[in-house]
């Protein structure tokens, strides 16, 4: 009697079962049946996409700055026994003939702070004659490597490139700080003083030091002239 009605038990419990699966089965067809009539997919009973994604884009930053903005070598005269005051920023010792006009040892410093490489122009707002006054003045400027490396060719030789204004064939080969001495007169227009400045923080910025000869006839009075930077980003940046 006792088995007879194990046997029982058994079987209701196994018809309870089926049909509850039954049952989820067509609700789950009725379910799947409404979502496809309002274009969304089955309910499965497995991921269909089981793998994430993260994705993010960088975008290009073309961004120079002058990291040094300022030469000023304050206010002076000229000794009228030496006729002429040359001031120069590639060392704090002025020449002979100045009196009294600061020293100073470091001359611009321009810094590509984005994130392409770039190709960088110079252009001053005077020449000379227009920046002291005087026909017989001097108004030089040179372009030198700040970090090692900074400067590249269109090939990407570090060794090769001047970056110097210079176009004295006597610096070529023999390294890039090889003109470092080297003054030319600056150019009113916009003139390519490095083909590739890198973006690299360890190698991405140069010098530019001037060099301000003033006759003792030059007029008395505050002189300025400014000094601009342009970096154009290379189309296979």
């Amino acid at each position: 009697m006792d088995d007879v009605s194990n046997k029982t038990v058994v079987m209701l419990l196994i018809a309870t079962v089926v049909v509850s699966l039954g049952g989820a089965y067509i609700s789950l067809n009725a379910v799947n049946n409404k979502l496809s009539g309002i274009g969304i997919g089955p309910i499965t009973g497995f991921a269909t996409v089981p793998n994430g994604t993260a994705t993010l884009t960088i975008s290009l930053v073309s961004s120079i700055q002058f990291s040094q903005p300022t030469v000023a070598f304050g206010t002076g005269s000229i000794n009228t026994t030496f006729g002429n005051c040359t001031l120069s920023t590639t060392n704090a010792n002025n020449g002979a003939g100045c009196v009294d006009f600061s020293e100073v040892g470091n001359g611009f410093t321009i810094e590509n702070d984005g994130n392409t490489n770039l190709s960088i122009t110079l252009s001053a707002s005077a020449n000379a004659a227009t920046f002291i006054g005087d026909g017989a003045s001097l108004f030089l400027w040179n372009v030198t490597v700040n970090e090692s490396g900074s400067c590249v060719n269109a090939t990407g030789s570090r060794l090769a490139v001047q970056p110097n204004t210079t176009t004295d064939a006597g610096c070529g080969g023999q390294g890039e700080n090889a003109c470092g001495a080297i003054f030319e007169a600056v150019s009113t227009t916009a003139k390519n003083i490095c083909p590739s400045l890198l973006f690299d923080d360890a190698s991405d910025a140069l010098n530019i030091d001037i060099n301000v000869s003033i006759p003792v006839t030059a007029p008395a009075g505050a002189k300025s002239a400014t000094l601009t930077i342009t970096g154009a980003r290379e189309p296979s940046s």
